[in-house]
């Protein structure tokens, strides 16, 4: 699973990143892979400022 955030600063772009993954895990995206029979499920939140990102991953 895959959520992106705009950061309007390079500063906020760790805090945009974990925005992302509350979010993936707010919406329980996850759930529906898992009653596909997924089990080894990885997450990342990605956040952008211009040219610069940040990603962060997570396993589920």
């Amino acid at each position: 699973m895959i959520k992106v955030k705009y950061s309007p600063t390079f500063q906020g772009l760790e805090k945009a990143c974990q925005k992302a993954m509350k979010q993936i895990k707010d919406r329980s995206y996850e759930e529906f892979l898992q009653n596909d029979g997924r089990n080894e499920i990885l997450a990342y939140g990605i956040a952008f400022c211009r040219k610069r990102c940040k990603v962060i991953m997570e396993k589920m």
